[in-house]
């Protein structure tokens, strides 16, 4: 069965060597040699703000207090995330909209040629996860047709998480894990739809799970 075949029958499928083995170090390294994830925001939700004098705490404090009200929500199983990430029009004030336009008109070419979407990329963002972050049980809803991760992570061990865990027939307790491989894409059908999750990351602090995201039309 083809990649696209799985992809329209099973709702996701992953595939592997996505990009020539060179082309996708060389990506990666521009992002972690430019130190680019460094500049990312915290995205946190839910998010309650300290009080009106942030301006005069450290954004340590407040990214802590971010994660922790997060890390609360989570334990309570109600819809939560961590994470840091750019979007389209953060990556351009770093220099990174190269590298967004190069990978996002990638996928938008592969599925175009199996006569899947129009050519529309509606969205796409940087991801770094840090230890203890994660993102809670959900669907992308309207955001396009389809959704992507593109795994950028290098050495990345199962005892690590951060594992993309789908749920196949909506329901919970049904499984299927899919470990940060490098230079793997997964592609999500979200008319299936197909609910998803990042498992909390127990990463060391110099192994960092980096992923470029997004939705297509």
């Amino acid at each position: 069965m083809q990649w696209f075949e799985k992809l329209e029958k099973n709702g996701f499928v992953q595939i592997e060597r996505f990009l020539p083995y060179n082309e996708a170090l060389r990506v990666k390294d521009a992002i972690v040699r430019n130190s680019h994830f460094r500049k990312w925001n915290l995205l946190t939700t839910p998010y309650q703000p300290l009080s009106n004098i942030k301006d005069r705490i450290s954004s340590k404090v407040i990214d802590s207090s971010r994660h922790s009200q997060a890390e609360k929500a989570f334990k309570r199983q109600q819809f939560s995330f961590s994470f840091h990430r750019s979007s389209n029009k953060h990556a351009k004030q770093h220099g990174q909209s190269a590298l967004h336009k190069d990978i996002g008109d990638k996928i938008v070419k592969l599925l175009e040629e199996q006569g899947l979407v129009e050519g529309q990329l509606q969205d796409s963002f940087f991801a770094s996860f840090k230890k203890g972050q994660f993102i809670s049980y959900h669907t992308d809803g309207g955001a396009g047709k389809y959704a992507f991760i593109y795994q950028l992570s290098q050495g990345w061990q199962k005892k690590f998480g951060g594992q993309l865990t789908l749920y196949p027939k909506k329901i919970k307790f049904f499984k299927r894990l899919i470990e940060p491989k490098f230079n793997s894409l997964v592609l999500l059908k979200l008319s299936h739809p197909m609910p998803h999750s990042v498992n909390v990351l127990r990463n060391p602090a110099h192994k960092h799970r980096i992923t470029i995201s997004g939705w297509v039309e």
